[in-house]
């Protein structure tokens, strides 16, 4: 089929492309997720997302499609990088087809098995996430969905890699928000629950530490039943915002009871070493504008064990990967050009929207209060 790569500085280019066999993996309300082998233009383990055009996006072709723009956008280790795209129909629905990156294990997946990792794995999957979201940042990007059902792996190798852009969003441009409502709640920085429309790099940075508490501890940092309750674990734990806070995030006061703040150790029974709680302080900040940034988080001490030469042991017995590289913030994409089929890129879209298709929609969605 007939598709489309991304070269180094975003451009689009014309290929053809071939699979082998694939599985389903993944399945939302808006997309299925298929795992296969890409046989052309490389031979590469790939992720196929598939997603179906919402009301705002379907009269979309697929190179406009807000995550394909965002993904052409970015390219790094720590990523689950676009590698093509290409777009077919079934049931009378355009579908964005975008290929991806692919790790076998999902975080959340793990976590409900029962894996735990120990802190050496923590400290160099946190790591990697924090890579990940300074790269977004250097590009004015902001990834609104971390979770650990976004956190992919391949734990025998220790790799970590952000996915699903689907609510991602530019910084510094005339698009629409979507207002407060966003992220998932356990993850949703407080900010956003008083009510802040206004994105920031800062979302990241709350989300992706409630992550890596769940690296380390191996359950949920806050887990409201709603909205209200969140806020109140919040407020409980760091305090009620300040006239400053409130100024600053531009929203009204919390309608919740003023009480002292417990504190992070208590919170938690003091079971994290100490450089994990001067980095959850540090980006734990009810002002957005006081969290440390990506790019900070990773200079401090614990990551240190990740740096030291020569490279740790992991407990399987492998050595740490090399991940030092991933600090910097321009990774250069592998072009691989090979011509389409000689029918043209337009022709071989009409065919493709004019394709049958097994696909069936899902009913499952995750709940978001």
């Amino acid at each position: 089929m007939n598709g489309y790569g991304i070269k180094d500085g975003g451009e689009f280019f014309p290929v053809s492309l071939q699979f082998g066999g694939h599985k389903l993996c993944g399945s939302g309300r808006f997309s299925n997720v298929y795992c296969g082998q890409m046989i052309g233009p490389i031979q590469k383990e790939v992720a196929v997302k598939n997603v179906w055009s919402d009301t705002e996006t379907r009269h979309l072709p697929t190179t406009q499609y807000p995550e394909v723009q965002i993904l052409s956008k970015v390219f790094h280790p720590s990523i689950s990088n676009l590698l093509y795209f290409y777009s077919r129909n079934a049931n009378n629905k355009t579908i964005h087809c975008l290929v991806l990156d692919y790790l076998p294990s999902e975080m959340a997946k793990l976590r409900d098995q029962g894996v735990k990792f120990d802190v050496l794995d923590a400290k160099l999957y946190t790591f990697q996430l924090f890579c990940a979201i300074s790269h977004l940042a250097s590009k004015n990007i902001v990834h609104m969905d971390i979770k650990p059902q976004n956190v992919i792996m391949d734990r025998m190798k220790g790799l970590l890699k952000l996915a699903d852009f689907g609510n991602a969003r530019r910084l510094e441009t005339s698009e629409k928000t979507g207002g407060a409502y966003q992220v998932t709640r356990f993850y949703r920085p407080p900010e956003l629950l008083f009510g802040c429309e206004k994105f920031t790099s800062a979302i990241d940075i709350w989300s992706a530490t409630c992550v890596a508490f769940e690296l380390f501890a191996n359950r949920v940092l806050f887990r409201g039943k709603d909205t209200k309750d969140q806020i109140m674990l919040i407020t409980g734990v760091l305090g009620y915002p300040t006239d400053e806070d409130i100024k600053s995030m531009g929203v009204k006061r919390p309608r919740v009871a003023r009480k002292e703040a417990r504190g992070i150790e208590t919170f938690t029974s003091k079971m994290l070493d100490p450089d994990m709680y001067e980095f959850m302080k540090s980006t734990l900040k009810i002002d957005p504008k006081k969290r440390k940034t990506a790019i900070d988080v990773l200079k401090m001490s614990v990551f240190d064990v990740i740096k030291v030469v020569p490279r740790k042991k992991r407990s399987n017995g492998a050595e740490l990967p090399n991940v030092i590289g991933y600090t910097e913030m321009n990774h250069k994409r592998e072009c691989v050009e090979v011509e389409p089929a000689p029918a043209g890129i337009e022709t071989t879209e009409k065919a493709e929207k004019e394709s049958k298709s097994s696909s069936s929609h899902s009913t499952e969605e995750e709940t978001r209060k």
